[in-house]
């Protein structure tokens, strides 16, 4: 709307525009404005350096860097035009940020019941999980940051929007990135190369809000049902588990994240004519799942050693409260080295509903 209004100004050079996004992934905002043809600059803001609790914003600016106003009228904009500011000299300030892991664990380790820092303790975290640095707890201990975050400081919208991508729908406001497919194919038809991301968005960034009642997932046939299926006692696959509870704090539901990988140092593979890692829960009591995300058909590969994941949310039975703890167990069929030994095996996951 706002571009819409100023375009005639900025072309005859009464005004610059740019923009500025509260987003964890810039590829992601890249792609969009692609997509859009969005040909003004966009700069990106995921630490929150601009300190604000909600958006959109706009905020007119003078020469001298002054803000004039914020979230200005028809009215506004033209006094702001028509003005002639003074030049302001401003002390000089250090704008320079550091947002490496090591300066926001420093950050956080200084002040402790800052939730600025664990805020953005979390998106550096995020940050490494999203990178070739990746470290299997990233993903949760950046939830459980912006969680203290959140916890610290309730009316930061900007920060319950950063969990809530990533947790149940019964707490979201809107799918995250439901325009992600659309934007590539119209791309492609237009005859250009969609912007790279770094990381694809997983099954809850696509999910769209529900508020509740709808039915249970349908799973797939229990392949162990008398818990024959050795266990993975070697660790031939380690696995990681994020839970994502409802930023209300009503124990309406969670959603968990489970990703399974092959030891690289065991040089273990997937053998994927044996189809593709599940998940299968214990016995029901008191609880449904929901919006079960489980990895498609394998590669077409007879071997492969990537990470895959599985999603899938848990809601109490209707006037109850969710167990204490939930129980459940992965299937895979991995093999040991180009030779080694091809198994059936199971992994056991317990997961403790936070209180």
């Amino acid at each position: 709307m706002w571009h819409a209004r100023t375009e005639e100004l900025v072309k005859k050079g009464k005004l610059q525009s740019l923009g500025m996004v509260q987003e964890q992934h810039p590829d992601r905002a890249a792609l969009y404005m692609q997509w859009q043809k969005m040909d003004w600059p966009v700069l990106a803001d995921p630490f929150n350096l601009l300190g604000v609790k909600v958006v959109p914003i706009t905020l007119l600016v003078d020469g001298s860097g002054i803000i004039r106003y914020k979230n200005p009228s028809e009215k506004d904009l033209k006094s702001f035009i028509s003005a002639r500011y003074p030049r302001t000299m401003i002390e000089e300030v250090d704008y320079s940020f550091d947002g490496s892991l090591e300066a926001r664990e420093k950050a956080l380790a200084e002040d402790p019941k800052n939730p600025v820092a664990h805020f953005r303790y979390g998106v550096a975290l995020r940050q490494r999980f999203d990178s070739n640095e990746r470290k299997f707890p990233d993903f949760g201990s950046a939830i459980a940051s912006w969680q203290k975050a959140l916890e610290l400081q309730p009316d930061q919208y900007i920060w319950r929007r950063r969990i809530q991508q990533y947790g149940p729908r019964l707490d979201k406001p809107y799918s995250f990135y439901d325009w992600v497919n659309e934007a590539r194919k119209d791309l492609k038809e237009r005859g250009e190369e969609p912007h790279h991301l770094v990381a694809e968005p997983g099954g809850s960034e696509f999910a769209y809000p529900e508020k509740g009642g709808a039915g249970e997932a349908t799973q797939a046939k229990h392949p162990d049902p008398e818990g024959k299926v050795p266990l993975d006692g070697k660790k031939l696959v380690t696995s990681s588990l994020v839970i994502v509870p409802s930023t209300k704090g009503d124990g309406a539901a969670l959603r968990v994240h489970l990703r399974f990988q092959p030891s690289v140092s065991k040089k273990v593979h997937w053998t994927n004519d044996a189809g593709n890692v599940s998940f299968h829960f214990g016995s029901q009591d008191g609880y449904t799942i929901h919006d079960l995300q489980a990895p498609g058909k394998p590669p077409a590969v007879p071997t492969s050693a990537e990470e895959r994941g599985i999603e899938f949310e848990i809601r109490p039975v209707k006037g109850e409260k969710l167990p204490a703890k939930i129980e459940g167990a992965a299937y895979y069929a991995v093999c040991e080295g180009i030779e080694g030994v091809c198994q059936f095996l199971r992994q056991p996951v317990i997961i403790k509903v936070p209180r």
